[in-house]
């Protein structure tokens, strides 16, 4: 067969790599130490990656072989439960945008496990953690591959797994546990809600599969029939699940207080995993276009996220939260763009996003490890020591950038676009350009404080890390840089040329300019403005408590539930306990008192039974 019909093998090899690395965990083999379970897992996932590109590069073939004809994607599928007239299969699709995904993944995840194994050279929890990627990447792999809305389900429910894993790496810390524990909550919350919304969509549409659902919205809309009675409570369960993945508002703070794992599972995370949920979310967009309530529900959530995450990423010290709240703010421009109708321009989003911030990740990564610090108070003046990290940081916030010629200015341009010929162009479009703002902002604000201004000391002594951090660095640095021409090679996307900008570019332009240079030009001397005057230093506070958004919740979602659990307990205890205790009392009471009416005398016995035979039989007569 070739590459491109056993592609569906491609997540097996990383699940495979997951598996050996049991072997290791619980010490089942000894002699031999960790290690081997990081390489075999390297192993598995270079396999993975080889075969994701030979499969795309024979999708590529076969397309231009057969340009005159249309060229069907190959299929396959195996069927779980078939009964009752119930049926449940794995029913996938090798398309060309799963295969690139599929590489993308693959390929970063190469990068990753090298830099990793430099990351955690002296550490002992190889087996669990490296495991725990590969598990990872099967289950992404897996996800752009199914054709099913179920399974979908399933398998995001199997990385909400692998981040409790993941993040509790260093289980014997205090922070570590809380950060797996509140992760794995918050992100069931959106997961049990996700599964209602797939429950009830079946009865109604019949099918589970995306193509399924593309075509039963397609002859809704054709026939001009109206939605069915609650379909749009269902939509809004579906986009649940994404909220929670994606880090979007209210469910948002899991993902800063899962950076307490070690860097490189940040890195996947951040830039890829987070994706999961987005993807499901694109792939549900013909139902979405259904509704223009819903669509509005995801304009308003991705927007207030994207605003108000950018903002509270400008109040961190922590550099690796700071990035986490990067991570919502750019995911909710994606929402923006899926409730504005744009699923191409979504498509661009999601394309240009993970390569920059993995970059961005390693690149704090590197200075992190070697400077024993993730504060970003104090670290600084790194330039002069570490400029091959630093040109690495600033070529990933280029990509991220509305800066031309990056990938990220062309998608964020067609993203202004499309917010200017919505119903609310002012509105979305500020939102657009002001939150492009605050994120190139955010980004020279790390850059500033970490490798501008005079060395710190944390930062007099900063020696280079390993050379498995470095080159897989630098390696994604020069694959960053050629996004623009690696989509064009793909036939994906395109990007303008620079003098057809259009009207709409150079806004954007501007505020990345100004974004990003009142940044520089407050952290990378520093200024004396960049620490806020006493009067308004609760602003600062006020931010890098992510807005105390925790101590509201705290004081709302919580209080209700700790009081609905007391008030149960107390129920519990005086009404059900009482009951069946005082019930329980009366009867032994009156079987104390019985107790005493025994004589033992024969006349007397015999005179009640007499007495209770005369009234059972009156009690007959009367009826």
């Amino acid at each position: 067969m070739s590459w491109l019909g056993t592609a569906w093998l491609v997540p097996l090899y990383p699940l495979v790599g997951s598996a050996f690395s049991l072997l290791w965990s619980p010490g089942l083999i000894k002699r031999s130490g960790p290690r081997p379970a990081g390489y075999i897992n390297l192993l598995m996932v270079a396999v993975a990656f080889t075969h994701s590109l030979l499969a795309l590069i024979s999708l590529h073939n076969n397309s231009a072989a057969g340009a005159s004809a249309i060229y069907a994607p190959p299929t396959f599928g195996w069927t779980w439960i078939d009964t009752a007239g119930l049926r449940i299969g794995f029913d996938g699709l090798v398309s060309e945008p799963a295969l690139i995904a599929m590489t993308v993944i693959t390929g970063l995840h190469v990068l990753v496990q090298i830099y990793c194994i430099g990351y955690l050279e002296m550490d002992w929890g190889w087996p669990r953690f490296f495991g725990g990627l590969s598990f990872f990447e099967a289950g992404l792999c897996a996800l752009v591959l199914t054709d099913s809305v179920f399974f979908s389900y399933v398998l995001l429910e199997l990385l909400t797994v692998g981040t409790y894993v993941i993040v509790g790496t260093w289980y014997n810390q205090s922070l570590v546990v809380k950060g797996a524990r509140d992760a794995f909550l918050t992100k069931r919350i959106g997961d049990i809600v996700l599964l209602a919304g797939v429950i009830a969509l079946l009865p109604l549409t019949g099918t589970w599969n995306f193509h399924g659902l593309q075509g039963w919205a397609a002859d809704l809309t054709n026939n001009g029939q109206p939605l069915p009675a609650g379909f749009q409570l269902i939509l809004l369960a579906l986009i649940a699940g994404p909220m929670g993945k994606c880090a979007q508002i209210p469910l948002h703070l899991w993902l800063d207080e899962a950076m307490e794992s070690p860097l490189p599972s940040t890195v996947l995370r951040n830039s890829v995993v987070v994706l999961g949920g987005a993807w499901v979310l694109l792939r549900l967009e013909p139902l979405i276009a259904l509704s223009p309530l819903v669509q509005g529900v995801l304009v308003v959530v991705g927007g207030t996220t994207a605003l108000v995450a950018a903002l509270i990423a400008l109040g961190q010290i922590d550099v690796k939260r700071a990035m986490s709240f990067l991570v919502s703010s750019w995911l909710g421009l994606l929402f923006v763009a899926v409730g504005l109708g744009g699923i191409d321009v979504a498509d661009h989003l999601l394309l240009v996003y993970p390569l920059p911030m993995a970059l961005m990740l390693m690149a704090v990564g590197a200075i992190v490890i070697s400077n024993v610090t993730q504060d970003l108070t104090q670290l600084g003046g790194l330039w002069s020591r570490r400029p091959l990290i630093g040109m690495a940081f600033l070529a990933g916030a280029f990509g991220l950038m509305a800066l031309p010629p990056f990938g990220g200015f062309a998608a964020l341009r067609e993203l202004l676009e499309l917010a200017m010929a919505s119903k609310a162009p002012l509105l979305i479009g500020g939102l657009v350009l002001i939150t492009n703002t605050l994120l190139c902002a955010s980004m020279m604000r790390v850059f500033g404080l970490i490798w501008g201004g005079v060395p710190k000391p944390f930062t007099v002594r900063s020696p280079e890390v390993l050379w498995m951090m470095v080159l897989p660095t630098l390696l994604l640095m020069g694959l960053v840089l050629h996004i623009p021409q690696l989509l064009l090679h793909l036939g994906v996307y395109q990007l303008s040329p620079l003098p057809g900008w259009g009207p709409l570019g150079w806004p954007l332009v501007v505020s990345t300019l100004v974004g990003a240079g009142s940044s520089l030009w407050f952290y990378l001397r520093p200024h004396p403005l960049a620490e806020l005057p006493a009067g308004l230093g609760g602003i600062q506070h006020w931010l890098a408590e992510d807005m105390h958004t925790e101590a509201f919740y705290h004081r709302t979602v919580v209080a209700l539930v700790v009081g609905l659990a007391r008030f149960s307990a107390w129920s519990d205890k005086a009404l059900v306990d009482g009951f069946s205790s005082g019930t329980g009392g009366a009867a032994m009471a009156g079987a104390r008192q019985l107790s005493l009416t025994t004589s033992g005398n024969s006349q007397a016995y015999a005179l009640s039974l007499v007495l209770g035979v005369l009234v059972m039989s009156a009690w007959l007569l009367a009826r």
